[in-house]
């Protein structure tokens, strides 16, 4: 039996819902940001949380000037 990795309690087969290599509760297998349920359809995992596709957190642009680049050049 493995444990859940939300409420670190056994899961047990009848209530088990298995995602990126871990098995979770059905009960526990929920956006981190506010609870929304989750399937495994729509689920999103980023620094070992879960994320509904409404509150995963965003990539964020990093702009890298280089010496030869104008200042003008790679601005978002």
């Amino acid at each position: 039996m493995d444990n859940c990795p939300s409420c670190s309690r056994r899961v047990y087969v009848i209530e088990k819902i298995e995602a990126n290599g871990r098995v979770y509760h059905k009960n526990c297998f929920k956006c981190v940001e506010e609870g929304c349920r989750l399937t495994l359809a729509n689920f999103h995992f980023h620094n070992e949380e879960l994320f509904c596709p409404k509150h995963v957190p965003k990539l964020q642009a990093v702009v890298v000037q280089t010496k030869n680049q104008p200042e003008h050049m790679g601005r978002l």
